[in-house]
């Protein structure tokens, strides 16, 4: 066999045959947006969700860890490679960053899809409004539902 019918059959031929049966490498598919839940109980902030890798999970928790001293943070984010968080790891810190500013110690969040669903315990009417509005201003054009009971 010379030269050029190698070439021929080493580019098109076995790639053409290799895609026909489908042993041909893809191109990877982009993750897609997963879920990720905020906590705060007391003094402690628990995050859970999946993400795509382990930089994206520490990422995250580098992020978080960078807003108080005073809270522990329990990390249980799983990885899954076909979930990326569903915000970047700043936006989860703003989010964070917006109840801990507003001294609520029990709140719950979830984003899933473009959208915070959110629940906490405040102190009164007053506090439920200044936290509603700081996590609306945490990530602008993440649409915010809640459930704020007073005390």
């Amino acid at each position: 066999m010379q030269l050029p019918q190698r070439v021929l059959i080493g580019a098109v031929v076995v790639p053409a045959l290799l895609a026909a049966l489908g042993l041909a490498s893809r191109p990877a598919e982009e993750a897609a947006p997963g879920h990720l839940v905020l906590a705060v109980r007391g003094s402690e902030i628990v995050l859970a969700g999946t993400a795509v890798s382990a930089v994206e999970r520490q990422s995250v928790v580098d992020e978080v860890r960078t807003l108080t001293a005073a809270h522990r943070i329990t990390d249980m984010i799983t990885p899954d490679a076909g979930q990326r968080l569903p915000v970047p790891s700043a936006a989860a810190a703003a989010l964070l960053g917006a109840v801990l500013d507003q001294g609520v110690t029990d709140f719950t969040g979830v984003v899933h899809q473009r959208r915070l669903t959110a629940s906490a315990r405040v102190a009164d009417p007053e506090r439920a409004g200044a936290l509603s509005d700081a996590l609306r201003r945490a990530v602008p054009g993440l649409r915010v539902d809640e459930d704020f009971t007073s005390d």
